[in-house]
Formats: structure tokens, sequence, C-alpha cells
């Protein structure tokens, strides 16, 4: 309103004795302004304050603390470097020296933090390479890759450990503090089995922070607005530029429609179990009976399941079968066949068969 009043008077004097000589114009003028100047800063007042602050508190809460320090140090290299520009530039006439030092810091400062929050990663090994001993700088890593978010089913399934254990996994393995509330909710559950289930990816991230060829790190980033995990997870994805390691099909298929990348470890062990073609013959034996009438069920030396159409009377026996086709899906592998003959053994040693003789000897 201030500066609407000043404005409006400003105008008055400016016009001469249009607005000078009627003192209700003037008035009219400067109260109009003055209205003008109070409503506008009211309806941009919060764009200017609460806005701002409730963005950076975001920030604060939310970002990881390597960003935060990487931000920092890109603030205060900024801030160094335009303080020493300004020097050179204060002789300028005009004041152009300041308005040039003032357009230098902001882009400076701008420069920097995006630098130190983007490239922190590549910095901190720069720095760790140039202090450590020769023989002391660990081979090119897991955290060069592109980072991974972990879910609660691989945590439970704990295959994650052995793929880990080989170095084949290229990116850190985030795991959100979500994952560790629903690991925790299971591990207390009165059911014993699933109480095991939870004991079980929690000490799977234990082991996973003590691996020496991946690097696993929790993560705070949350989005407590989305009430479903799934959808947080992927989010939080999005948010880190992460793939999404999953064995839940509904995640999966929830992350492919958004466009997160997956790595499913049902896929992975599908991928390098043994190719079994038709038409080729194994030796099984049938453990349990089928779904259909007349079906058998046995399971290769890799787990993987057989049904044997007419293998129902062969029960706990082994028999030759004939691979008919072979199913591939997410959740696994599944080989239909048809029973053959049973394998016979031999129970004793033959016995030599007496040569035959001619009547009259000779």
């Amino acid at each position: 309103m201030v500066v609407g009043v000043l404005y409006g008077t400003y105008i008055v004097r400016q016009s001469g004795d249009v607005l000078t000589g009627d003192l209700s114009a003037g008035l009219a003028v400067v109260l109009g302004t003055g209205v003008a100047g109070a409503a506008a800063l009211a309806l941009a007042a919060p764009l200017l304050t609460v806005d701002p602050f409730l963005w950076m508190e975001h920030i604060l809460d939310h970002a990881p603390a390597d960003e935060l320090i990487g931000a920092l140090a890109g603030l205060i290299v900024g801030l160094l470097i335009s303080a020493l520009v300004a020097v050179l530039l204060s002789p300028l006439p005009w004041g152009l020296g300041l308005l040039l030092s003032l357009v230098l810091a902001c882009t400076l400062v701008y420069a920097g933090v995006r630098t130190g929050t983007k490239r922190r990663d590549a910095f901190a090994d720069a720095f760790r390479h140039r202090l450590a001993p020769a023989s002391d700088i660990p081979e090119p890593g897991a955290q060069d890759g592109v980072p991974i978010v972990v879910d609660t089913s691989v945590l439970i399934d704990a295959r994650v450990l052995d793929v880990a254990a080989t170095g084949f996994i290229q990116g850190r393995l985030l795991v959100p503090a979500v994952v560790l509330e629903e690991l925790q909710r299971v591990a207390d559950s009165a059911d014993p089995l699933r109480r095991s289930r939870g004991r079980r990816g929690l000490a799977t991230v234990d082991q996973l922070k003590h691996q020496e060829q991946v690097i696993c790190e929790v993560i705070d980033l949350d989005f407590p607005g989305t009430p479903e995990v799934d959808a947080r997870l992927v989010k939080i994805a999005r948010a880190r530029g992460a793939a999404l390691m999953t064995n839940d099909f509904n995640l999966n298929r929830l992350a492919s429609v958004e466009g997160i990348r997956v790595l499913n470890l049902n896929d992975l062990a599908n991928a390098l179990k043994p190719i079994v073609s038709s038409g080729e013959n194994l030796a099984l034996t049938i453990v349990k009976e089928g779904r259909e009438p007349q079906q058998g069920v046995g399971y290769l030396e890799d787990g993987t399941m057989v049904v044997v159409e007419g293998g129902r009377d062969h029960l706990d026996r082994e028999v030759n079968v004939t691979v008919t086709s072979v199913l591939q899906t997410a959740a696994g592998r599944m080989i239909f066949a048809t029973a053959g003959a049973e394998p016979r053994r031999p129970e004793g040693r033959l016995r030599a068969m007496p040569r035959p003789t001619r009547a009259g000897g000779g």
C-alpha cells in the first residue's frame, strides 16, 4: 500500500494541472494506486515468502546427505569465484561493475550448486583416489552404474546376495525407508512364516551393507501422500533416476507402464537355466500327482517342474519321458512331457548260457 501511495503521488505531481488542481481526482488516484499496490502484494506474498520457504524445507527434509554436501560445496566455490571477479569488475563506471558482479554471482552459484549435486559421486571418487595409496584404490565400481531401488520381495528372496557377490551389479543398491518399515512389520507378525520372512529380509539388508562387491545405501526419500507402497517405490525410482529390482509381478507391470527399467531376479534365473528342447528324452522321478487325470509331476535338478502326461501310474519311480513343450513365464519355466517305458535295471549278473552240443559227442 505504501508503494502504491508513493507511486500515485508521483503520478499526481507529473500530471501538471490536470490532477493537482482537482483535489478529489488526486485523492482518487492516490487511493486507487494504494489499493492496487496492497492487493498485488497480498496476492504475490505467498509466492515470494511461503512457497520458497516450503520448497527449501522439502529439499532439506528429503534430499540425501551427499546431495546437500555437494550443493553446499558448489555454493561456496561459486561465491568465492564471484567475489574474486567482483574485485576486478568494481572499477567499471556507471554501476556496470556492480551489475555484472551480481549477474555473474547468480550464474556461478547456480552452476556450482548444480555441479556439486549432480557430480558428487565423481568428485568423491577423485578425492578418494588422490588420498588413497595406489595399492588401496578399489576396483572401479559398483557405484558407477545406474542406481537400483530394491523392493521387499527381492530382500526376502535373498538371492540378490549371491548376485551381488558375483560383481554383476554395477549400480548402487538403494533401500528406501518404506521398504525397511514394511520388512519390520512383517518381522513383527504373529504368523511364524511371515515373521521368518521379515527377519530374512532384514538380515539380507545387513549383509548387503557389508558386501565388498556392491554398495548398499538406505535412503529417506519418500512420498507419504501416496498410500500404495508400489506407487511410492516407482516415484522414488523416478526421482533418483534409478532402475527397480523386484520379483513382484504387479510392481513389475506398474514400473514398466511408468517407464522405469525393471530388473527381475526370476527373469535372470530363467535366463541362466539349462535349455530343454522339445523331443528331448529325460530320466525323471515322478514325485506327486498332477492336477489333471493321469498327470504326474517331477522336478529337474535345478527345480524346474515337469508335468508328465501318463505319469500318475509311475509315482516314486524313475521313467523315461519325452519333452513335448516348454512354457516360459516371468514366474519361471514349466516343462510338459509324456511318459515312456520305465527303465529296467538288472537285478543280478547274467548267467552264461551252456553251449549246445551235437548228438553223439564231438
